[in-house]
């Protein structure tokens, strides 16, 4: 079951973009679950609740903390969340690079538009749940790793630790040479310091110093890589489909 987040402080709004939800729904055979918000802080009262959802579908526009802020937040307990952003203005397309918006969607929504986007995100969910590799960790089990759920990998002596998007760190009996084989397929890893890799996913901001991750950690990163790293994250960034 996919469930999808709708957060729109208008209530005509948010009836329409129900509307095309539920005809989306009726053409596609994955079981999806729609929940509407009226503002963020309901939005981020349920998350805190412990209700987690595959994508949220933010206006920006909306007062209190807007669907920017909003994304912040939510990042910060669910980073591999997907996130659609719906705005009358396309003045804020720069701020959604910053919380990896997977998409920007102009109002009024059109049928096609909104279909369109909920396609790519699925398709992207699909990725997400199938790619990944086994390793062999320090218990002496395989054990299989998503792309989409490792933060990132740091070389220890001679292991590799994992960490992971739930909190949990896998130790594993491996090279670093190893593992950048094994992330070297997934484009949204990179290797700003010789002994880290990072999931670009969960990067909040990259300075010339280090890389900062949306739960507050911090990456080193190495001066003679700063200007290969930084070109690497906005290149992600604005690998984003904006439409139109």
């Amino acid at each position: 079951m996919i469930k999808i987040a709708i957060c729109d402080d208008n209530p005509e709004e948010l009836q329409t973009l129900t509307g095309l939800f539920n005809k989306y729904k009726e053409s596609k055979p994955t079981p999806l679950q729609l929940y509407s918000f009226q503002n963020g802080f309901s939005l981020l009262d349920a998350i805190d609740c412990g209700e987690r959802f595959d994508i949220a579908i933010l206006d920006i526009l909306m007062p209190g903390e807007n669907g920017i802020d909003i994304a912040r937040d939510i990042r910060k307990s669910q980073p591999d969340m997907e996130i659609i952003f719906l705005t009358s203005t396309p003045e804020y397309a720069v701020d959604s690079y910053e919380v990896n918006a997977r998409n920007y969607l102009l109002k009024p929504v059109s049928e096609n538009k909104f279909s369109a986007a909920i396609d790519r995100v699925l398709e992207q969910l699909n990725k997400k749940e199938d790619a990944g590799f086994i390793i062999y960790n320090n218990s002496r089990q395989y054990t299989r790793i998503l792309f989409s759920q490792l933060v990132y990998g740091e070389a220890m002596l001679k292991t590799v630790n994992l960490y992971m998007a739930n909190n949990t760190i896998i130790s594993s009996v491996m090279t670093f040479t190893e593992l950048l084989k094994l992330v070297d397929s997934c484009p949204d890893f990179i290797h700003p310091h010789r002994s880290y890799v990072v999931n670009m996913n969960f990067i909040q901001y990259v300075d010339k110093n280090e890389i900062c991750l949306v739960d507050g950690r911090k990456i080193p990163l190495s001066r003679n890589n700063y200007a290969r790293i930084s070109k690497q994250f906005l290149d992600f960034a604005c690998s984003i489909s904006f439409e139109q």
